[in-house]
């Protein structure tokens, strides 16, 4: 089976009928064939696994299986049906469910959430949402807790979180994108008894790996895509591993590890840890001398990564690290070793910068010429950098994005050996990485380390850390319970030491999951903190004031505040859509002022009823018309929701100076009367304006409308994979947040009394204070109605607050500026801090 293209359809036998067919399917980006008249044929009730190096296609041709992409050319039958068109919501109605390589779950949402937002509800029929939910995560072994948000969970644990939601569908066509990549054995022993088991029952499985031993284990046939085409299907059982290597890399693989270090003589430890401990792992000790590669095993969860994040420079230990005899500090480690961390989307790579930006950013210094950045020196090295490595990138201005996973680590890289570090660390080098380009890796850190460079290796793979390694320190609760060295280092003895260990020590990860179980932990972390301590401050305020001031308690004020609170509080709530999504609506203030010039034409004393419904219906109509422009300038016109909403700012602006070139058209005294009907102190519209908070709190957290909203804030893409569609949330976000500054309109109605074309503008900064003092995220997916209720209070009553003091109206701008910049920065900090605890979990 060595002939560049080996066809076996037509003598296979058939072992059920036929599940997927992908007949001549093409696809190009840019010009670039990515698939090539690529035909693929999955039967009921086999395991159909597909192998190629990065950048084969392998990724697109699933995409397209499940409506994410489309393809240029060739036709998809699922279970006998043509389908004309295919998108990843009716991908899953046919019954097809993936777990992707990159996880398609939702930071800012918690793991019940994201159960919910990506399963139909039939999943959760006939019992509580909780008890079926925790029946899928334990059935997959995730022990987490239903109130966690995602982002705090550890990369492995959002892998088995998607991996719960694919068998959630029970799928007639299962497709696993390099599943176990970050999985410990135990958690792989599962899902290939769950891929079995569902395999029994009738499901198809397209699994894709790079992995040959994996291959052998689960699946019955075999397809190898080289370069967006297929070069070969077979029976497993039909073809050797030789074989499979040589149709995958189109050459023949003479060995996969370069040969190990062969000390002449005993020599001086170029690197030694000394009684090393830190979160996570405690007294670490070892030595190795120039040449070596050190590796790190254990059971996932165990103290490697924190180490290997100790020794980066990016937790802080006690004990000693020296290199080539001199001692560093974490600081020192932080600004000269290279870190190649496991999770390299989060932690790796700047998604938004080119290749070129990625591979340079640590070795800046060097293309340095005076004070200046010398372009042609840094595209020189960059380009033989990534070169040796066998990067396939479009070119290297093209987004690191565009890029398959395997070309994304070799950038890392590529970024970590081009600034000559004294200390290289890498956290799961190879993981998603195809065996060509593994091969490759294994010969880059070799050679790193002949240099002289000490190399420190974590990885889940004993078989990889036998062929790599030179010595193995092995891990168990954070104690390091043996170190191997020389023919002692084997998978067999790797393995055995992990596994029987008795260490007592408890690890940084199962200690931080123990501490967030309690439900206040877990309070203090979510969001509605904030709501909590604006309750405080706004207190606080009021016992400040109240006993010097008795005006400051007295209905009249009162009123006055609640009134005012409930007006821009309304279109608070509109900015705090428009926010969810991880956009912003400037126009909100404009629009404000223009309805009431629209309302001031229809709603005045002596005009018929019908009029008032005429002018109430125009301005309703205005108003979805505004939002309609936002979300389609933004969606459709590729704009920044900035530059949208700051077009529709100037043209509302414009436009009601064109309907008034100044103050006039008075509104109804009935009007006014009804909007500022109060019981008691107590405004009627205030109380309506809490209802409606409490109303779109709950639509927000337990209906499909709220999660869609918060998903495509929290991570455009992933939602987008899970069958939302992304232009129709859009547009109604930004519809409905001008429909609630029509709310705030007949507020403005009732306050002002009159169309005046100069009011509104200022009220586009108080809505976005008004929301951050409430807790929604500046970057989407984060946020609540009932905080923004609470801003909108707190921000009134600060604003009231000034004139009680004795303050000057400039003060009120100053508070306003303030407000924003201290409830931004806080939130930040405290999301970095939850971030790195992630990071260490």
């Amino acid at each position: 089976m060595t002939q560049e293209y080996v066809d076996v359809q037509s003598h296979l036998e058939e072992v059920g009928d036929l599940t997927l067919e992908m007949a001549h399917i093409s696809k190009r980006y840019d010009g670039v064939a990515a698939l090539t008249d690529v035909s693929i044929r999955v039967l009921g009730g086999e395991v159909h696994a597909i192998l190629g190096e990065n950048g084969a296609g392998k990724s697109t041709l699933v995409n397209i299986a499940t409506g994410t992409t489309h393809p240029d050319e060739g036709t998809i039958t699922v279970l006998g049906t043509e389908l004309t068109s295919l998108n990843p919501k009716t991908a899953a109605s046919l019954g097809i469910a993936i777990v992707h390589q990159h996880p398609a779950v939702l930071p800012d949402l918690t793991v019940l959430e994201n159960l919910q937002v990506a399963l139909p509800r039939s999943v959760f029929a006939g019992a509580p949402e909780k008890k079926v939910a925790r029946a899928l995560l334990d059935g997959v072994g995730l022990q987490v807790h239903l109130s966690d948000r995602v982002e705090s969970l550890t990369l492995a644990e959002k892998h088995l979180l998607e991996i719960a939601k694919a068998f959630a569908f029970e799928p007639k066509l299962l497709i696993l994108d390099e599943p176990t990549a970050p999985l410990g054995g135990d958690a792989v022993d599962l899902l290939f008894r769950r891929v079995r088991d569902a395999v029994a029952e009738g499901t198809s499985v397209i699994y894709i790996t790079h992995r040959l031993a994996e291959v052998r284990e689960l699946a019955d046939r075999v397809t190898v895509l080289r370069d967006g085409r297929v070069r070969g299907t077979s029976q497993v059982a039909d073809i050797s591993d030789p074989e499979l290597l040589a149709l995958i890399v189109g050459r023949t693989l003479d060995s996969t590890f370069p040969d190990k270090h062969v000390a002449q003589e005993p020599g001086e430890p170029n690197f030694v840890l000394d009684d090393l401990s830190g979160p996570g792992f405690v007294s670490v000790s070892m030595s190795a001398t120039r040449g070596e590669i050190i590796g790190v095993a254990g059971v996932v969860g165990n103290g490697q990564t924190e180490l290997l994040r100790a020794l980066a420079g990016q937790e802080s230990f006690t004990g000693t690290v020296k290199v080539e005899g001199t001692k560093l500090s974490a600081r020192d480690l932080l600004r000269r070793s290279a870190y190649m961390p496991s999770d390299r989307h989060s932690e790796g790579l700047m998604m938004s910068l080119s290749v070129r930006e990625n591979s340079a950013l640590s070795a800046l210094t060097k293309f340095k010429s005076g004070p200046f950045l010398n372009r042609g020196r840094e595209v020189e090295s960059v380009r033989g950098s990534l070169r040796s490595l066998s990067v396939k990138a479009p070119s290297l201005d093209a987004s690191v994005s565009a890029l398959s996973g395997g070309n994304q680590q070799k950038v890392v890289i590529s970024r970590a050996l081009l600034s000559d570090p004294p200390l290289l660390v890498a956290d799961e080098p190879t993981q998603g990485v195809d065996v060509g380009a593994r091969a490759e890796i294994y010969g880059i850190l070799r050679e790193a380390s002949a240099r002289g460079v000490p190399v420190i290796v974590s990885s889940s793979d004993a078989k990889e850390l036998e062929g790599l390694c030179d010595q193995v320190l092995v891990m168990s609760r954070g104690h390091v319970v043996e170190t191997l060295k020389g023919a002692d280092v084997t998978e067999e003895r790797i393995i055995s030491a992990a596994v029987t260990s008795t260490a007592e020590a408890v690890s940084v990860a199962a200690a931080q999951r123990e501490a967030s179980a309690p439900a206040l932990r877990r309070f203090i972390q979510g969001d509605y903190t904030p709501t909590v301590l604006l309750l405080v401050v706004m207190v606080g305020l009021a016992a400040y004031i109240a006993p010097g001031n008795e005006r400051y308690l007295s209905s009249f004020n009162i009123t006055n505040l609640l009134t005012a609170a409930t007006a821009i509080g309304l279109i608070a709530m509109g900015q705090n859509i428009a926010l969810l999504t991880g956009g912003i609506d400037l126009s909100v203030g404009p629009l404000a002022g223009f309805l009431v010039v629209i309302s001031s034409f229809y709603v005045n004393d002596g005009k018929s009823p019908w009029e008032l419904v005429v002018g109430l219906v125009l301005m309703i109509a205005a108003a979805t018309v505004v939002g309609l422009i936002n979300g389609s300038l933004i969606r459709f016109g590729k704009f920044t929701p900035i530059a949208a909403t700051l077009t529709l700012y100037i043209a509302l602006g414009g436009m009601a100076f064109l309907l008034r070139s100044t103050q006039g058209g008075y509104i109804s005294l009935s009007f006014q009367n009804a909007v500022n009907y109060t019981f008691g102190p107590i405004p009627a519209a205030f109380m309506a304006f809490v209802a409606l908070a409490l109303v779109m709190e709950f639509l927000l957290r337990r209906r499909p409308w709220g999660w869609q909203l918060r998903a495509v804030g929290s991570n455009e893409d992933s939602a987008r994979r899970l069958g939302i569609s992304i232009n129709r949330t859009i547009l109604l976000a930004y519809v409905g947040s001008s429909l609630f500054v029509f709310l705030g309109a007949l507020m403005f109605m009732g306050q002002y009394g009159i169309g005046d074309p100069s009011q509104g503008s200022a009220f586009t900064l108080t809505s976005v204070t008004a929301v951050v003092l409430g807790g929604t995220s500046l970057l989407g997916g984060r946020g609540t109605f009932v905080g923004t209720l609470v801003g909108a209070v707190l921000l009134q009553q600060l604003l009231n607050a000034t004139t009680f003091l004795g303050l000057g109206s400039t003060s009120q701008y100053y508070f306003q500026g303030v407000l924003i910049l201290v409830a931004a920065v806080v939130y930040t900090l405290a999301r970095s801090r939850r971030q790195k605890r992630t990071l260490v979990t």
